[in-house]
């Protein structure tokens, strides 16, 4: 009987430890997948190269500022309101390209190794509450379903300087770390910092921080004492913390006047990402909520092959299939913690949010950390599994996505792609010219991640700010084909009308002459 008893031992030992190497093998082939596009892919699109010339312009001294501003106007804007990924990021891609230089590769780095960095953390810190085999489960779904919801479109989340996967880990850890002990001040306070941390680095973060604190408020309510009363007012200083040092940050850089100025333009910017137009009566107010939720459906459902209402319905279902199931109150304040944020985004982002699909990213990955909760239920291990592959199946909409981040991998191995070479070669091809210098772009998208790769700061000038009729010194047109697309922009459709000398064709990139004579402001005016 005593060999049988260890005999089982030994089988319950090694499969605890085949579940903990299990976690760590996903973990590593998710870092595999994510690292292999940071060094093919490099800057993948407009926004996270904006972030990165942010990055850039710090590291060389010039600020915390934009250098190819939205509006089109030359020159440095210091602390751009549009600029929407946090400080939490930007610094330290600003400490990498300062040791390596902005290469393309700089800036995901930088999400790549938090986010993968994040995940790891939340099962260590988990571990405390629940034992590392729970913990080890509970990772292996979350990074399957994570995996799932961002294959495809979204991947670039996991690569790219654009803070909605690293801002939606730091909310999971912040709650991670309330749980592991609740009573304790300095744990809330830590809790705070970390959701203090994660709204710098994207605001929506905030939402996530929502549940946290009805739970202080209530804990408060609820007991009556001057210690909770401490403890709330702690875990919300260690909050604001963050943004604070940032305010000081731009206050003392920008000065009072330009302060409260940018504050209003940050109140805009902030403004133009709700859609506000409801309609005055009740009636309209009614049909425009219905209205918008069905666009935003159908746009969640392309973007993800997830519907909000289908969400909705599964959670409703494992928050009752989890109801007095879950280990210990602790758990029980994870998953409500989870869940409540992730409804918090999704109220937001369907009635009150201009349903950018990206801008639901960081309540959905709440919602499946949520979900993923699952496997710490009392219920026997075989219903766990049972839930536990139908949810998996369930989220998992699109099989075809699934395989889309190994394929590129695969066939890249971890070179630069054909795009990414040709924006060295036009770099290296512009740094040649520099007495055409500014270069004229299209739209700010059209020549961030050009901006970016040069040595120097401020290398364009919009072309709407330039009167493509006059006779002018001889000026350089740079083009990125993919982007040029998406905006019609009459005032570049001049430049390329007058700009007839192709320098350099690297595609997507496409570097134009644009001569100073007079039969090419008459051809262009007589085109008009």
């Amino acid at each position: 009987m005593a060999n049988l008893t260890k005999y089982r031992t030994a089988i319950l030992n090694r499969s605890q430890s085949g579940l903990v190497v299990t976690a760590g093998v996903l973990l590593f082939v998710l870092g595999f997948l994510v690292y292999g596009h940071v060094f093919s892919n490099g800057l993948c699109c407009a926004d996270d190269s904006t972030n990165a010339i942010v990055a850039k312009n710090l590291a060389f001294g010039k600020g915390y500022a934009n250098s190819m501003l939205f509006d089109g106007r030359p020159g440095l804007k210091l602390f751009d309101p549009g600029i929407t990924t946090g400080p939490t990021l930007n610094i330290p891609a600003a400490i990498l390209i300062r040791l390596f230089g902005n290469l393309p590769w700089v800036p995901g780095f930088v999400t790549a190794t938090v986010s993968i960095l994040l995940l790891l953390v939340i099962a260590i810190i988990l571990s405390k509450s629940v034992g590392r085999v729970r913990s080890a489960v509970y990772l292996c779904v979350l990074i399957f379903l994570l995996y799932s919801l961002t294959a495809g479109l979204h991947f670039e989340e996991w690569y790219s300087l654009i803070g909605d996967m690293p801002a939606a880990l730091l909310s999971i850890a912040a709650v991670a770390i309330l749980v592991m002990h609740p009573d304790r001040r300095s744990v809330i306070a830590i809790c705070g910092l970390v959701s203090g941390l994660a709204m710098m680095t994207k605001l929506l973060a905030f939402l996530s921080f929502a549940p946290i604190c009805v739970w202080l408020v209530w804990r408060v309510v609820s007991t009556r004492t001057a210690r909770c009363l401490i403890d709330s007012v702690t875990g919300l200083f260690a909050f604001v913390l963050p943004m604070a040092c940032f305010e000081a940050w731009r206050a003392s850089s920008l000065g009072l006047r330009q302060y409260l100025q940018n504050t209003q333009e940050f109140l805009a910017f902030f403004t133009s990402r709700t859609n506000a137009n409801l309609g005055n009566s009740a009636e309209g107010l009614s049909l425009g909520l219905f209205q918008r939720f069905a666009t935003y459906s159908g746009a969640m459902h392309q973007h993800f092959s997830f519907s909000p209402l289908g969400l909705f319905a599964v959670l409703v279902g494992i928050a009752i299939f989890l109801h007095n199931t879950l280990e210990g109150e602790n758990i029980r304040l994870l998953f409500g913690c989870l869940a409540g944020g992730a409804l918090m985004n999704a109220v937001w982002w369907c009635f009150l949010s201009n349903g950018w699909p990206r801008y639901a990213l960081i309540g959905l990955c709440l919602y499946f950390a949520a979900v993923s909760c699952v496997v710490f239920t009392r219920q026997p291990r075989k219903l766990i599994a049972v839930v536990t592959l139908l949810m998996v199946v369930n989220f998992s909409a699109s099989y075809h996505r699934l395989l889309e981040p190994p394929r590129f991998v695969i066939a890249n191995k971890f070179a630069y792609t054909p795009r990414v070479i040709n924006l060295l070669r036009t770099v290296d091809f512009l740094k040649n010219l520099k007495q055409h210098r500014p270069f004229v772009s299209g739209w700010w998208g059209t020549a961030v991640d050009v901006e970016y790769s040069m040595p120097e700061v401020g290398n364009f000038i919009r072309s709407d700010h330039l009167d493509a009729t006059r006779q002018r010194p001889d000026l350089i047109l740079v083009r990125n084909e993919i982007w040029v697309k998406w905006i019609k922009d009459e005032q570049l459709a001049l430049w390329e009308q007058r700009c007839n000398e192709v320098l350099l064709d690297a595609q997507p990139y496409v570097v134009m002459r644009c001569p100073a004579n007079a039969s090419s402001s008459e051809a262009v005016n007589h085109s008009r």
